[in-house]
């Protein structure tokens, strides 16, 4: 996205920088019926930035928004998408990480608790118990008993794990 998108002044072209000549490479940042493609953008920076801790994507979502801080302001319906974005970036980031044999019935039971939530700024990662991440959210994250557990942490500060749905429930975000 970065390679052939990036704008070095902020945001994205909607056309790559090897596509056939044009007269302007327009960058679209109107919502319409379809979310533009600088609001998906800064959506996706943004949760990857959560879930890889990669701050220069969260610098970059930072970049668009202030962009268009002022047409957000004066004509907010065109901005549903990115109006989104600003809340997410402008709140606590939330993390949730499990660690679980997926075909597990105590796994499956933890994720069942989570999709029942409504959890629009999260990002949720999950792990076999033996297996190795290279997402930071699920490094050094252990079973514990040997339960799938569950992790529930905000801005990179975890409360204790769990392993139960019921206590799942009792410690992810309320909204």
């Amino acid at each position: 996205m970065f390679a052939q998108f990036h704008d070095a002044e902020g945001g994205f072209f909607q056309t790559g920088v090897d596509h056939e000549a044009l007269v302007a490479r327009r960058k679209d940042f109107v919502d319409n019926a379809i979310p533009s493609g600088n609001a998906l953008a800064a959506e996706a920076l943004l949760r990857l930035a959560t879930l890889l801790d990669k701050p220069n994507y969260r610098t970059e979502t930072g970049r668009i928004l202030l962009m268009m801080k002022d047409a957000m302001a004066r004509q907010p319906t065109g901005f549903g998408r990115l109006l989104g974005v600003l809340d997410a970036y402008l709140g606590p980031s939330q993390e949730i990480a499990i660690v679980g044999t997926l075909e597990g019935a105590d796994t499956q039971a933890l994720l069942a608790e989570l999709r029942r939530h409504f959890l629009p700024h999260a990002v949720a990662a999950l792990k076999e118990p033996a297996q190795e991440s290279m997402l930071p959210l699920l490094q050094g994250r252990t079973l514990v008993d040997g339960k799938a557990t569950a992790y529930v942490c905000e801005n990179y500060a975890c409360k204790l794990p769990v392993t139960s749905a019921e206590a799942l429930a009792e410690a992810l975000p309320t909204a």
